[in-house]
């Protein structure tokens, strides 16, 4: 799919609520006020990369596929 990479500022790795029911476990990140600026700032994070590829300032390297189809 070739998807460009936001940084590690967009990436999230978290459990919340990981012994709770399912029913309920919403409750957890409701409270979970750090895991909501975490998102926000992944949002942010993703959106200045979207800018910056649209502006032409951020380019990826590519190389060539170890196994091209």
């Amino acid at each position: 799919m070739e998807l460009v990479p936001a940084g590690a500022d967009a990436i999230i790795d978290r459990y919340i609520g990981y012994y709770e029911p399912y029913a309920t476990s919403h409750e957890a990140l409701d409270k979970d006020e750090a895991i909501q600026q975490e998102v926000r700032n992944a949002a942010r994070a993703l959106l200045a990369t979207v800018e910056h590829l649209r502006a032409g300032e951020l380019r990826e390297e590519s190389l060539p596929s170890p196994r091209p189809k």
